[in-house]
């Protein structure tokens, strides 16, 4: 699904891009394999012939790339009109520009792109060919079904398949499409560029296996395009075998330059150059890279952001979030200092400073920068969530209490505030309270460790034993590093059933990960089965 967007921090539109939730729903490595595409779409940087990757952010705990508008349509809508069928400079010059954008990717990382299509090209109003969706055709492959044979041409035309778009994929790909490569891509550009030349596709059927054994066993049609060099580049790129092809989209763009030459007298623009990042577009970087786990690749870019412009705040804000995750609180409230300095109306940075103070032990100095962040936006829902953190730490849970319902006043959707205020209502000992503000976080996060054990410790508390062992089970599932989980599950099956031996290994695992108490625990088991 792609949504239109309007920025109005950076005043421009983008396209968000991300997965239907079905298709997220199928295992819980789609959503981890969108952001590695992602990733390796955003460090393809900036270059004209490709759409910019511009960041990387969850929404309510669904990845969405945000992507550079472009407004004028993609190739498709050229296919079969006069626009290139009559005009076959143009169609060279579309084509040197995709082997420009695909020459930068390559040299960029990304192997192959798996999914060359017209609809994968966007065409900007001035008339520059934009490469778009790396890497996305490639992601369920694990999950796609066995016989593929009855899905429909037009369904694959349309949308992102698993393993390419079965109307422009090359033989091989068809047999194993995990390990294709290059090679497989120039074949789809040699189908694009028929279509572009000739307004149709080489080869038409009705579903999957009809366009399969095409592919695999049929010659193209031989091109009447008034260009006999031109028709046979096509013909080279649409090779059955991959070592009869061209080699690279290097060599192809330097047959299609010299093509051009000779048609039009001159040669074909210069091959584009990828762009300097900016500050803005070094923070950006940052932050996507930050979203996916890879803080000290962020870290570096904000650097090079700051190196532009040392004055921009935001990017020393975003250096000081991730130096916090990575345990590095007080270069975090360094980085928060310099920020505020240069943006001291900011709630997010005072509140982020907060955090840091908190855990270098100043409970004092850190509530007076939440109570900053909140006369500056007293809507700032994440401040009141850390304000109620603090305060419950000081055992003002009525007054953390207030804060938590306050923040999801604000923002009802907010898990951070409905897991506060679970553990707040259970250490009020309101069990079924509490075990209710967890559910409601977990429906919108289901990924929340520590929240599945809070819940674990309200079920046992409301006597709902086998529950709260689902629950342990599936903290630990998620972080098997969680020791008190682990703990947790251990105790439960002692205590509330007797399953000594079963708990046995649960206490000895949480011991291994460092939990002290888990070894008497697990001695106590040892007694107790020694005696039957």
């Amino acid at each position: 699904m792609v949504y239109i967007v309007y920025d109005h921090a950076f005043r421009e539109s983008f396209a968000a891009k991300t997965f239907r939730d079905e298709i997220f729903s199928r295992s819980p490595l789609i959503a981890a394999r969108f952001e590695r595409e992602a990733q390796a779409w955003v460090k393809l940087d900036i270059h004209p012939n490709i759409a910019e990757a511009r960041m990387v952010e969850k929404i309510e705990n669904k990845p969405f790339l945000f992507l550079e508008y472009v407004s004028g349509g993609d190739l498709a809508s050229w296919i079969g009109t006069p626009r290139l069928t009559e005009d076959l400079s143009q169609v060279l010059l579309f084509a040197v520009q995709f082997c420009d954008g695909m020459i930068h990717a390559l040299k960029k990382g990304i192997r192959a792109h798996r999914d060359i299509k017209p609809r994968n090209c966007l065409i900007t109003t001035d008339g520059v060919l934009k490469v778009t969706d790396f890497g996305l055709a490639k992601l369920l492959e694990d999950d796609f079904a066995a016989d593929p044979s009855n899905v429909r041409t037009q369904d694959f035309d349309l949308s992102m398949t698993t393993m390419g778009t079965c109307t422009h994929m090359a033989p091989e790909q068809f047999r194993n499409a995990r390990h294709v490569d290059l090679r497989a891509d120039i074949y789809s550009f040699g189908v694009m560029l028929f279509q572009m030349v000739s307004g149709d596709l080489p080869f038409k059927g009705d579903n999957w296996k009809d366009l399969e054994q095409m592919h695999m066993t049929q010659r193209p049609p031989l091109l009447a395009c008034g260009e006999p060099q031109l028709a046979q580049l096509i013909q080279t790129c649409l090779e059955k075998d991959p070592r009869n092809r061209m080699s690279d989209f290097k060599q192809i763009r330097e047959r299609l330059s010299a093509i051009y030459q000779k048609m039009v007298g001159a040669p074909p623009p210069e091959a584009a150059q990828g762009a300097v990042l900016t500050s803005i577009q070094w923070n950006n970087k940052g932050s996507s890279l930050d979203n996916l786990g890879m803080r000290r690749e962020s870290i570096a870019c904000y650097d090079s952001a700051i190196r532009l412009n040392p004055k921009f705040a935001s990017p020393w804000f975003n250096k000081g979030v991730a130096l916090f995750g990575s345990g590095q609180p007080q270069d975090a409230l360094t980085c928060y200092e310099r920020a505020i300095k240069l943006d001291p109306n900011s709630e997010k940075t005072w509140s982020n400073k907060g955090v840091a103070l908190k855990t270098m032990g100043k409970t004092a100095e850190a509530i007076a920068c939440y109570d900053r962040a909140l006369a500056i936006n007293p809507r700032y829902p994440n401040a009141w969530v850390n304000k109620g953190v603090i305060l419950r730490a000081l055992g003002k849970t009525e007054e953390a209490l207030a804060c938590n319902e306050r923040a999801l006043r604000l923002n009802p959707r907010d898990e951070s505030a409905w897991t506060n205020k679970g553990n707040i209502l259970y250490t009020l000992r309101r069990p079924a309270e509490a075990l209710e503000c967890y559910e409601r976080a977990l429906a919108l996060n289901s990924r929340l460790d520590l929240t599945w054990m809070n819940k674990g410790m309200a079920l046992n508390a409301l006597g709902k034993n086998d529950a709260a062992l689902d629950a342990y089970s599936k903290a630990a599932q998620i972080n098997p590093h969680l020791d008190r989980a682990w703990f947790l599950r251990g105790m439960t099956l002692m205590n509330a059933f007797q399953r000594y031996e079963e708990a046995l290994p649960y206490f000895e695992e949480a011991a291994r990960l460092g939990l002290k108490e888990a070894s008497k625990q697990a001695a106590f088991c040892q007694t107790a089965l020694s005696r039957r």
